[in-house]
């Protein structure tokens, strides 16, 4: 990994505050993958959930490795050994996998907010947080066109399947847009080119993205769009992940 270039004290804390809410959604979200795992429809999708928890995890330590540099804690402490209350990750990743079309809806939604980050952090200022963005994307590429395949299938097969996707993307819709949370200090973060688009920028090109999605499968889900993310930040411990953690 590159070396870690000397930052503004303001900035790296303002790093950190980016980064480490990234890092946990990459985990908590590679935790539920795992969990299909022996249960997934067909053994074909046993092996590739494994393959894109694994992914996902392997992500979340590359975040972790950067902040760990930053502040001079411990990656594995950082990933594992914090209290629930300092968890830095959105609802949405901690949901349980509940049914097939749930996660699917999830996976694919998450992953195309996901593709334009990495996209955008690929010119980032800041030489580790650009090379692993390059790493991850060429990575979630395959998980993006899993996520596809998935969604299209469920979209176009029994009306049940479709129905079951409907739902799933009712209650996902809104909870994706808490992803582009504006986090601290990111002002400064985008002054430096550390950030090469905003976040409200990407969560512009992701609805645009998602539109015609949802336009597609239901076009009352569209105005799901609309919900405002919230800054990224502390929050009450949710059952569900009290119990994960």
């Amino acid at each position: 990994m590159t070396s870690t270039p000397i930052l503004d004290p303001a900035v790296r804390e303002a790093l950190v505050a980016y980064l480490l809410p990234w890092a946990d959604d990459e985990l908590i979200l590679g935790h539920r993958d795992s969990e299909w795992t022996g249960f997934a429809p067909m053994l074909e999708e046993d092996l590739a959930f494994s393959s894109i928890a694994q992914d996902e995890i392997g992500h979340a330590a590359l975040i972790y490795q950067i902040v760990a540099e930053l502040t001079g804690e411990n990656p594995d402490h950082l990933a594992l050994r914090r209290p629930a209350d300092a968890y830095r990750h959105s609802a949405l990743v901690e949901r349980p996998n509940g049914d097939w079309a749930y996660t699917i809806a999830r996976h694919y939604l998450y992953d195309l907010q996901d593709a334009g980050r990495l996209e955008a952090l690929s010119g980032s200022s800041y030489p580790p947080l650009a090379g692993i963005a390059r790493k991850m994307a060429r990575e979630e590429h395959y998980h993006r066109l899993h996520g596809e395949m998935w969604w299209e299938r469920l979209a176009t097969g029994t009306d049940e399947s479709r129905e079951r996707l409907v739902q799933s993307a009712r209650a996902i819709v809104p909870q994706i847009g808490a992803l582009f949370g504006a986090t601290d200090g990111q002002e400064l973060l985008l002054a430096e080119g550390i950030l090469p688009a905003s976040p409200a920028s990407l969560h512009t090109s992701w609805r645009e993205q998602a539109r015609p999605l949802l336009v597609a499968l239901d076009p009352a889900l569209v105005r799901l769009l609309d919900v405002a993310p919230e800054p990224r930040g502390s929050r009450p411990v949710s059952d569900d992940f009290q119990a994960l953690h």
